[in-house]
């Protein structure tokens, strides 16, 4: 399977952006930034969700609610995270073709985001937490955080 991704690496990193990218001195570092930022609120505004999931915290405040108003944050962070996550891929694109962590971190984001945009969300409906919605909450932190995790991993390995 990698070998046939092998053409569409190879095709991003010698794309025009990949190469400003890399022959510029400040746009990688740019891009990080948005894209540090951009994980960070989206994992801020699911940690927020989830922990109302678990039943912890702003108790005073309906599970659909807290998830309703968390969304447009979300929403904006996987935007921004996505695009300058992209950009950076380019740039480095058949680095990543050899790390292991990049294809987990991969693996993982396309189940965080299938899980997210399905199962996850339909719990986040009710006005309370079922007992479904802490093993929900539980594998939503592991999904995120393990994408966070495997992202960060690429640099060292």
């Amino acid at each position: 399977m990698k070998h046939l991704l092998f053409p569409i690496f190879k095709w991003a990193d010698h794309t025009w952006v990949a190469g400003a990218i890399r022959d510029s001195t400040w746009a990688f570092a740019l891009l990080e930034v948005f894209h540090l930022f951009g994980i960070t609120l989206l994992l801020g505004t699911l940690v927020v969700v989830n922990l109302r999931l678990f039943g912890w915290g702003l108790a005073s405040h309906s599970l659909s609610d807290v998830a309703s108003d968390a969304l447009p944050f979300t929403r904006w962070a996987m935007v921004a995270t996505v695009i300058s996550g992209s950009l950076l891929f380019a740039s480095e694109a058949m680095k990543c073709y050899g790390s292991i962590p990049f294809f987990i971190k991969m693996g993982l984001l396309a189940t965080a985001l299938l899980f997210t945009f399905t199962f996850h969300s339909r719990l986040t409906k009710a006005s309370q937490p079922s007992p479904a919605s802490k093993f929900a909450a539980g594998l939503s932190m592991v999904l995120w955080f393990g994408v966070g995790l495997a992202g960060r991993a690429i640099a060292f390995f």
